[in-house]
């Protein structure tokens, strides 16, 4: 039944056996000259563009390594350059302190050497202070003792009432 249906709709359409292998021929020339000048063209390529692109990865991944290294190195390179700028800052303070420290000492030098020197001329100016006094009351003492004497009193004398007075006075 199969076969009898299969030949009435071959008769139907106008075909023999003869028409369905020629159509079956053209059918594998057709499919075989698609597969020469299309498939494997394309295939070909499909596989090129496919290389081109694992080339391209390739190429980036080398780059990404590359790039992974020199940032490595930057990093390397920046803490070392942070370090020396530590290094320098931490030796510039120390060069500060110590320049700091020579103004102070030489600063404490110059206070020494004034308070010295005033010191020196407080005790130049008691003794001069001293003398004026001597002289003062030297003069201020003949003068009273002449009146109370009424007397002409010596230079030995004098100075014998001076030391007397002074060393009464220094006592007091």
């Amino acid at each position: 039944m199969v076969l009898f249906l299969s030949d009435n709709i071959f008769k139907t359409l106008g075909l023999g056996w003869q028409s369905i292998l020629f159509y079956a021929i053209n059918l594998l020339i057709l499919i075989g000259g698609l597969v020469l000048l299309l498939y494997r063209p394309i295939k070909r390529m499909i596989k090129n563009k496919r290389e081109a692109i694992d080339a391209t990865f390739e190429e980036n991944e080398k780059l990404k390594k590359e790039s992974e290294t020199l940032r490595a190195d930057y990093d390397k390179t920046l803490e070392e350059m942070k370090s020396e700028n530590a290094r320098i800052a931490a030796n510039a303070a120390i060069a500060a302190q110590e320049r700091a420290d020579a103004i102070v000492s030489e600063a404490q030098e110059q206070a020494q050497a004034i308070v010295a020197s005033a010191k020196r001329d407080a005790l130049y100016q008691k003794e001069q202070l001293k003398n004026e006094y001597r002289d003062s009351v030297n003069t201020l003492a003949v003068q009273i003792t002449e009146k109370l004497l009424e007397r002409e009193i010596t230079d030995e004398d004098n100075s014998e009432l001076i030391e007397q007075v002074l060393s009464d006075w220094e006592d007091n």
